[in-house]
């Protein structure tokens, strides 16, 4: 079934649809019950939250239902007090519509035989609630938490926008950041194997040296970050090769010659059974760097205070 089908189809059953967000919705004595299309899974997902007076019921007329329905049927399960329902997307639009049906069905039956109860999905009390957009997700919120919510939203974005960002010492901070990341890398590849891991050692002082001194991150600026510290990773992997060669010619009685160490090192990027583990070692730092980089975006995305939308129902 397509979107298009799934959105037409649900209407008829007595659901409303937020096309946006892609999942229909419906309220019946008290419950909000949300059913996502989810096409990247050839899912159709529901979820409610609600507590119940005998969880050993509750999961027997799941169970049964998932076993009746075990061809179309991927998960139907009661736990964190939720009901999490998951049927496929078939390519028969019938038979989507059909299953789909028969699980509007046989949520209104549960909901009235009286072992149910709705609840706040925030603070999971009985309470009455409405449903609301929080980001991009669909909540049921009770209005003492709708309260506690938006005014910790408030608070949170004027924060968030009257914080400035200052580029220069922001870009101070990254490099000197970077640098002492870079230091204790250099002096840790003296003792232990460090199997590329300087990318990290890196990286993550120059964000935190310009959210210290910049005040504000961007996107602008991480990547500026970034490249900040895969240039002084780039520096510090040699110098730290340069330390260990010098170290080594002083141990066999060579003095400390710091110049002849660099000329060693130098003339052993032309050996390929030399310059190979040091690539290795490279690429590995670098692809930390990204992985460390999708860790802090995801981070800045999860931190950015949620917009609360007006009650849809």
């Amino acid at each position: 079934m397509t979107e298009s089908e799934f959105q037409e189809f649900m209407i008829t059953v007595g659901y409303r649809y937020n096309e946006k967000l892609k999942f229909a919705f419906n309220s019946f004595e008290g419950f909000r019950t949300v059913i996502k299309f989810c096409e990247k899974k050839s899912r159709y997902s529901l979820t409610v939250k609600t507590g119940t007076s005998s969880a050993a019921e509750l999961k027997k007329r799941l169970k049964e239902y998932e076993t009746k329905h075990k061809n179309y049927v991927a998960k139907a399960k009661y736990s964190d007090k939720y009901i999490k329902i998951n049927l496929k997307i078939t390519i028969d639009s019938d038979i989507d519509k059909e299953e789909l049906k028969q699980l509007v069905h046989f949520m209104t039956e549960l909901f009235k035989a009286e072992i149910l109860q709705p609840l706040c999905e925030v603070c999971s009390r009985p309470r009455k609630t409405g449903l609301y957009i929080v980001g991009t997700e669909p909540v049921a919120i009770c209005d003492n938490c709708l309260v506690r919510k938006k005014r910790q939203y408030e608070i949170r974005k004027n924060k968030f926008i009257k914080k400035k960002q200052n580029m220069k010492l922001g870009l101070i901070g990254a490099f000197f950041g970077a640098v002492f990341g870079a230091c204790i890398y250099i002096l840790l590849y003296q003792f232990i194997p460090t199997f590329g891991t300087g990318g990290i050692m890196v990286i993550i002082p120059s964000f935190m040296g310009f959210v210290i001194t910049g005040r504000r991150a961007t996107v602008k600026s991480a990547l500026i970050c970034a490249g900040i510290s895969g240039i002084i990773f780039l520096i510090a992997e040699y110098l730290a090769m340069v330390a260990s060669m010098a170290i080594l010619i002083e141990r066999n009685g060579g003095g400390i010659a710091v110049s002849e160490a660099f000329d060693v090192i130098n003339a052993s990027f032309k050996d390929i059974s030399y310059i190979m583990p040091v690539i290795t070692d490279t690429i590995v730092g670098f692809v930390l760097m990204i992985i460390t980089g999708v860790i802090y975006f995801l981070k800045r995305a999860f931190t950015r205070p949620l917009k609360i939308s007006n009650n849809i129902l």
